[in-house]
């Protein structure tokens, strides 16, 4: 049967349906595909440029840096130009600068405080040192003294010590504020360190009255009373204030007249008798 001019049936009609979806889902694809590119390419850029800056900083840095440390140890505006002493007694402060003359011109960086000791390495007097800088040219030194605790006889003069057997300066006469120490000063004596150790325990009002010091043990430390004839028997450097402390009452009650011995051994049995 012939079918009239322009007669189309419905079944090719829906056969396009599935092309047109397939190509709108393979428009889509590409449209996420080239969207994905894009992001990707700008995700890359955005961490080279990351990286680029990350780099141009830290090289920045280094060159600061290394300015920094051309100008502190290279420039002359940077350099030792005056110097400060603090906590200096028996020692001129004059002589402690005097000493750091070499280092004065040398860029404050370079003034380490190795460097200051080997320019006070003959002042005997110091025990320990601390250093700081006051930009833009002064160095301050801050003094730690050792301490004499005694005079021993070298001779036909006397030899001011300190705890550790160290001779810090000779006398011609004998000095009347320091006591003499009757054993030998020698680090490694036993009877000197037990002197050491209770002359470095006194108060300083009864370490004034000590004339003679002795100790043939650890545990048998004696000394005489200036202005008198009491022999105080002291015994270890243990309880030293509690010892410090009955002394005094026990000298304050002994007459000056008579030569005593007080045993403060044992501070709570104070023992006090006449010389003999």
């Amino acid at each position: 049967m012939d079918r009239p001019e322009g007669f189309s049936s419905g079944a090719p009609a829906r056969a396009k349906k599935p092309v047109a979806r397939a190509q709108t889902a393979l428009k889509q694809a590409t449209q996420a595909r080239v969207k994905a590119e894009r992001d990707e390419r700008r995700r890359l850029t955005a961490a080279t440029r990351l990286r680029r800056r990350r780099w141009g900083i830290s090289l920045a840095s280094v060159g600061v840096l290394a300015m920094t440390v051309v100008v502190l140890t290279l420039s002359p505006v940077l350099s030792l130009k005056r110097v400060v002493v603090e906590g200096a007694e028996r020692l001129e402060s004059s002589d402690i600068a005097g000493a750091l003359d070499p280092l004065y011109g040398e860029p404050l960086a370079r003034v380490s405080p190795d460097v200051v000791g080997k320019a006070l390495a003959e002042i005997t007097l110091i025990q320990a040192f601390d250093t700081r800088i006051e930009p833009p040219g002064t160095l301050v030194v801050t003094i730690q003294e050792r301490k004499p605790i005694g005079v021993v006889v070298a001779g036909d003069a006397y030899t001011v010590v300190d705890a550790a057997a160290v001779d810090l300066w000779e006398e011609p006469t004998r000095p009347v504020n320091l006591p003499l120490v009757l054993v030998a000063a020698d680090q490694d004596s036993p009877s000197f360190m037990a002197v050491s150790l209770v002359l470095l325990a006194l108060p300083e009002q009864l370490l004034a009255q000590v004339e003679g010091i002795t100790a043939t043990t650890r545990d048998d430390v004696r000394f005489t009373i200036r202005g008198a004839a009491h022999e105080v028997v002291w015994g270890s450097s243990d309880r030293a204030s509690e010892k410090a402390r009955v002394l005094a009452a026990a000298l304050r009650a002994t007459s000056s007249d008579a030569a005593q011995v007080i045993d403060v051994t044992t501070p709570e049995s104070v023992v006090i008798r006449a010389k003999g």
